[in-house]
């Protein structure tokens, strides 16, 4: 990343200090987040520690007067992602949530050719994200699959789908009415042996409506085998039809009646304007997760310059963002539960 000096590496471990200090180059190596917090050379927190940690560093890094780029969830609750986004707005702070799927140089093109209206009215939202990391019974890890969550396939994958939908459209999901399924609610530890009851969910079907009224409706699931990292989202109008597959990330389709339906790959010729900055390799040259990733980044560190971020819309996603995902979280849980339409 240009301009940018690694200070600090924060690690789990204390006896991994010696191995990342010889293949990183970073002034520090430490055991110790609060040191990375308190020490005055370093401008930018990435906080991408366990979940439980989330809520103490963000406020931490925030207290210091530190930019912060977090991990998601922002917090275990929405009342704690509340405050986390009151206090990052309180410091002035830049301050972004790793929703980098949005990144995606197709998802980029998919959102301006909507805003353009090239999709006509918005009559319906789909797609769906799957994995297939637990499909069976003994694909059990701790981080897998933490005993303590109440929403694991939602959380860890389904809110990506949620940001990447609700960015594309240019407004958020209001409301949602969720089923959420734990296909194996005892799994078996491999190592060990051990039985764990699981109470969070395998897979999750959600109907959404959008804040301009417009249906939709996803799948979640990280038990369906051959779908390694499938991210689908799929925008259907009145005059076309854009949809996006991550992985096959470099293309944008465009379904349409008058002629035949379009595989556009989105390079530097075919991409609008706004674009071209997110589009880093010659044609042919396929971009990855990793390039999103990039663009997200690259994006907020140039927000920095000239605090550019606290007078213009930025395109990568904010703590405002984060919120939106817990409350989606929450919303879906609690929609499941009762079983009706809950609002966010």
């Amino acid at each position: 990343m240009p301009n940018v000096h690694v200070r600090t590496i924060v690690v789990h471990k204390a006896q991994d200090i010696p191995l990342v200090k010889e293949n990183y180059d970073a002034d520090v190596v430490t055991d110790c987040w609060q040191e990375a917090v308190a020490d005055p050379q370093i401008q930018v927190i990435h906080n991408c520690t366990p979940n439980a940690l989330h809520d103490e560093i963000n406020l931490a890094a925030i207290g210091a007067g530190k930019h912060l780029y977090a991990e998601k969830p922002m917090s275990l609750t929405t009342a704690g992602a509340e405050e986390v986004l009151a206090a990052a707005k309180a410091a002035g702070i830049a301050h972004a949530i790793n929703y980098q799927c949005r990144m995606n140089g197709a998802v980029l093109e998919m959102r301006a050719r909507l805003r353009r209206g090239q999709a006509g009215r918005p009559l319906y939202v789909g797609g769906q994200y799957l994995q297939e990391s637990v499909a069976r019974k003994t694909d059990y890890t701790p981080r897998r699959i933490p005993e303590t969550s109440p929403a694991r396939a939602l959380l860890d994958i389904g809110v990506h789908w949620a940001d990447t939908a609700g960015f594309v459209m240019g407004c958020p999901i209001s409301r949602v009415y969720a089923k959420m399924y734990t296909h194996h609610p005892i799994r078996i530890d491999p190592e060990t042996g051990r039985e764990i009851v699981v109470r969070s969910d395998d897979t999750t079907s959600v109907m959404v409506e959008f804040a301009d009224g417009t249906p939709g409706s996803a799948l979640f699931s990280k038990c369906m085998l051959g779908h390694k990292n499938d991210l689908r989202v799929s925008v259907s109008g009145d005059e076309k039809e854009f949809a996006w597959h991550m992985e096959q990330c470099d293309r944008l389709w465009v379904g349409q009646r008058e002629r035949g339906n379009e595989s556009v790959y989105v390079d530097r010729n075919t991409a609008l304007p706004e674009v071209h900055p997110y589009i880093h390799l010659p044609a042919g040259h396929t971009p990855g997760w990793m390039d999103a990733l990039t663009n997200a980044m690259q994006a907020f560190y140039d927000s920095l310059n000239g605090e550019a971020y606290a007078r213009e819309k930025v395109p990568y996603a904010t703590l405002e963002d984060g919120v939106m995902g817990n409350r989606f979280v929450d919303a879906c849980l609690e929609s499941a539960r009762q079983e009706r339409w809950i609002s966010l």
